[in-house]
């Protein structure tokens, strides 16, 4: 029988992923809780689709890049909604789960932790597409990597329906150019300095790579600096993930000046280069 887990990180878990950038701390989570995450993530894909809110991943249009390509996964797609914590009970009590910001700030190594967003992604029997490599903070408007993402399994996700595969040790080698997910293509090289270079596949930088197989209920961390990836869904059932990203209290916002974020400068209210705050950006507290 398994068992929810609330006991902080130990030592060891904290120097592994100091040194390979993810853990996998077990179950957080119990059958009836991702149950109910699941029922409430096929309401919240209606009324998003309905709101226009719901996005695919691996639509073209979706990223900024310098040519506008072709679809590189016809007839796949991996769906993704943004805060639901700002409307959706369950995704609220999973984002402000206790334990999680604990850990959260264990491994950031801050005493406060705010919540930077969250997510939910879906990718539906034999049509969930597949991401390319990427990493998590070119894509937010920080000016520190004091981050992690936390990656919830709602289903038992392994290799035949899309896994996540990390590559182990990347975040040392620093930053690198977001990528549209669908075809791996960056971009903002002209926004960011000359020296930080697209991310490459981890072979090709002497890197090993680890598949990330877990149980629903349970969840892997990994920082936003390391390199991942993740393959596509072919099985006859869906690979539903929540995601929540937490960053220390404290780093700085660099707004437009260094991505365009879902929100706009003026929605959240903090000025280019003060402390992250604000309601979009809560403290989570824990013990």
């Amino acid at each position: 029988m398994s068992t929810i887990r609330t006991s902080p990180l130990t030592a060891q878990e904290i120097l592994n992923f100091s040194q390979k950038g993810f853990l996998m701390p077990g179950q957080i989570f119990s059958t009836d809780t991702i149950e109910s995450m699941r029922y409430s993530l096929a309401k919240a894909q209606e009324a998003e689709r309905v709101a226009g809110r719901e996005y695919d991943l691996l639509d073209p249009e979706a990223w900024p890049t310098k040519e506008k390509e072709s679809h590189s996964q016809p007839g796949k797609k991996v769906g993704f909604l943004f805060n639901l914590w700002l409307h959706n009970k369950e995704w609220r009590q999973f984002c402000f789960n206790p334990t999680l910001a604990r850990w959260a700030s264990q491994l950031i190594g801050s005493r406060k932790i705010r919540l930077l967003e969250d997510n939910a992604l879906y990718k539906a029997p034999r049509a969930g597409g597949e991401l390319k490599w990427h990493q998590d903070h070119p894509y937010w408007p920080l000016a520190q990597p004091n981050s992690v993402t936390v990656w919830l399994a709602l289903d038992d996700v392994y290799l035949e329906n899309g896994s996540m595969q990390m590559a182990v040790g990347s975040h040392l080698l620093g930053e690198r150019l977001p990528a549209a997910f669908g075809t791996g293509t960056p971009y903002l090289s002209e926004k960011r300095p000359k020296w930080i270079k697209p991310v490459q596949d981890p072979q090709s930088e002497g890197l090993e790579t680890e598949v990330i197989d877990i149980k629903a209920g349970e969840v892997s961390i990994h920082h936003s600096l390391t390199w991942h990836a993740s393959g596509p869904n072919n099985t006859d059932h869906p690979r539903r993930a929540a995601i929540a990203r937490y960053v220390g209290d404290g780093t700085i916002w660099l707004g437009s000046d260094r991505y365009e974020y879902n929100y706009s400068d003026e929605e959240v209210g903090i000025g280019i280069g003060e402390p992250i705050s604000g309601k979009y950006f809560p403290l989570v507290p824990f013990l």
